[in-house]
């Protein structure tokens, strides 16, 4: 009974043996759909999928740390499903969420509200329930900023009647 028992763990054994499992790889060519990746003792992936979440995208940068799992077992027909230690990292709170990239631009969601760290560009209208406020900028439109707007309003004379407006912007 021994002998069929080691049998058959040497053949359980030869089959693991034979299934590749999951293991860390590093990016050799970064891209958002596919990897160029180097595994252990310098083995080179070509073309290994990125699975990310749906509604997000992004460029994996060269150097990074990814987790690879082989579908099947088989190296050949790897994914990428996590990576990490891009060149730039935030380290958030407890409960806090950062989206970040390698340019240093973030949209941080913390206790007091959200922090966009970069230029924002949107297309599309902005609806403010509350004030709009500049704490050391300008607010400008298609024909000019809130700021001019108040020096040629503080300087105009009335029609005919002449003085500068009674109540300053």
């Amino acid at each position: 009974m021994s002998n069929m028992v080691g049998a058959i763990r040497s053949q359980v054994a030869k089959g693991l043996g034979q299934v590749r499992q999951a293991f860390f790889g590093i990016v050799a060519r970064g891209s958002s759909k596919a990897l160029q990746l180097t595994g252990f003792a310098d083995e080179t992936l070509q073309e290994v999928e990125i699975i990310q979440q749906v509604g997000f995208s992004s460029f994996i940068p060269k150097n990074a740390k990814v987790v690879v799992i082989p579908l099947n077992g088989k190296t050949a027909k790897s994914v990428v499903v996590a990576t990490s230690n891009g060149a730039i990292s935030i380290e958030v709170g407890e409960g806090e969420t950062c989206i970040y990239d390698q340019h240093g631009h973030s949209v941080w969601l913390k206790a007091d509200g959200t922090h966009v760290s970069s230029d924002l560009f949107v297309d599309g209208k902005i609806i403010a329930t509350q004030d709009i406020q500049s704490t050391s900028g300008d607010i400008s439109d298609q024909t000019g900023s809130i700021e001019k707007m108040r020096q040629t309003y503080n300087v105009h004379t009335g029609h005919g009647s002449g003085g500068t407006p009674s109540q300053q912007m």
